[in-house]
């Protein structure tokens, strides 16, 4: 979007929107078009502080900065215990290397890292293609589609039960135990939805004990095969890793690792089908894909929000952190930061210096990124070649989640060559 459409667009987006800007109910059309909003925030209160003590931070170098620090924590223990008392989803939050510090973060990594180098997912590559060819043949059948959930949402799903060891015909079974524990991360959760994601969570953790049971049953495993077989694997060797941190690594990988790709697939088609002269190009041209979806990743940033806690004094460009601060981090925000990249507001399809951090920084670097990108980059240009012509057929909105660039809907009709 040019500098003129950009300034015309923020009319009225000044610092008294910045200073009034409130995280936990922000106007609705924020989420529409968070941009005007983050940029305020961005230019007049860096350092914004909300409601409930915590501060927002919005600026790249800013949001970069505390990620980097070594000495940040992510362990909430007890604001987990506190929000939803004892059971199976607090051990959840307080288990699986999501939610850990150093040295137990690392360790939990460590075994895991191999498993998803880009090199090591290729073997995942044939899988993936014969996943997307069935979805296309499927879609094409029907004509009429909502590629949320037609398609956005089956790619992944399937590529991270095969990428884990999940019997791909229990998809959307455990999506179902996984969809219940996130409802209850939202912070107006009612007892009744954490109730429901304290049962959700101990199903999950009985289905994946049973796949790791089975596992641990067999004589020879191959630990490249899938990661269960490889935490499996690394637990007969000796390495150190609790039968808990083997389950709950799978629940986090899962709930994680097909969400994103379906919001960044759906939000990329939404935006491109707004903006039909990039998507010529890219249909013409799919050797640019990879640069392409780095500016897609970036575009979206699918998880818009992280969040860490200081133990220490932090100087950060824009001021001084206090130890204790609870810091939300919104990457959305810092990868539209025009003093970082250049017309930040528009997809520009072979932007050479793009630095995002989508997949997050430092030692929480996303590890299942390397499968994300390999999904879009068979996916996409295989959609784009099969349907020339995609037509919407309703409207598309982004739902009310700040912490997700989610797409509720993306009604299309398609046309084959």
């Amino acid at each position: 979007m040019p500098t003129e459409k950009i300034r015309s667009a923020d009319a009225g987006f000044d610092a008294s929107t910045a200073r009034d800007f409130d995280l936990d109910n922000p106007p609705l059309d924020f989420f529409q078009r968070p941009s005007p909003y983050f940029r305020a925030l961005r230019n007049h209160d860096p350092i914004h502080r909300n409601r409930d003590g915590s501060v927002l931070l919005t600026r790249f170098k800013d949001v970069q900065e505390v990620w980097r620090d070594l000495s940040g924590t992510v362990e909430k223990k007890d604001y987990f215990r506190d929000r939803f008392g004892e059971g199976p989803l607090l051990e959840h939050f307080t288990t699986s290397m999501l939610f850990r510090d150093s040295p137990d973060h690392d360790r939990i990594r460590a075994i895991l890292n191999p498993f998803f180098r880009r090199a090591s997912l290729e073997r995942l590559r044939g899988h993936v293609e014969q996943i997307v060819d069935s979805l296309l043949d499927d879609v094409a059948a029907r004509g009429s589609i909502d590629f949320v959930t037609d398609f956005a949402f089956k790619l992944p799903t399937q590529a991270i039960c095969l990428a884990i060891g999940i019997p791909v015909e229990d998809g959307a079974m455990v999506n179902g135990f996984g969809h219940k524990m996130l409802v209850a991360l939202n912070q107006n959760a009612p007892a009744e939805a954490i109730t429901n994601a304290h049962h959700a969570t101990g199903e999950f953790r009985a289905y994946i004990l049973d796949l790791v049971n089975a596992l641990r049953r067999k004589p020879e495993i191959d630990g490249a095969s899938d990661m269960l077989s490889a935490l499996v694997a690394s637990e007969r060797r000796g390495d150190e890793i609790s039968e808990a941190e083997i389950i709950h690594s799978a629940i986090v990988m899962f709930n994680g690792g097909h969400g994103t790709t379906m919001h960044l697939l759906a939000a990329t088609l939404h935006h491109l089908l707004d903006m039909p002269d990039r998507l010529e190009d890219l249909r013409r041209n799919p050797e640019i894909i990879d640069v392409a979806i780095e500016e897609f990743i970036r575009f979206v940033t699918p998880v818009q929000m992280h969040w860490r806690r200081t133990t220490q004094p932090l100087q950060i460009s824009s001021g001084v952190l206090p130890p204790q601060t609870e810091v939300v981090l919104c990457a959305g925000s810092a990868n539209r930061d025009e003093t970082v990249f250049e017309d930040p507001d528009s997809i520009i399809l072979r932007r050479e210096e793009n630095p995002h951090i989508a997949f997050g920084s430092g030692v929480h670097y996303c590890i299942g990124r390397p499968l994300s990108r390999l999904e879009m980059s068979i996916a996409l240009p295989r959609f784009l070649k099969r349907f020339p012509e995609i037509e919407r057929l309703g409207p598309s909105s982004f739902r009310p989640l700040p912490k997700f660039r989610a797409l509720d809907t993306l009604p299309i009709r398609l046309k084959q060559s």
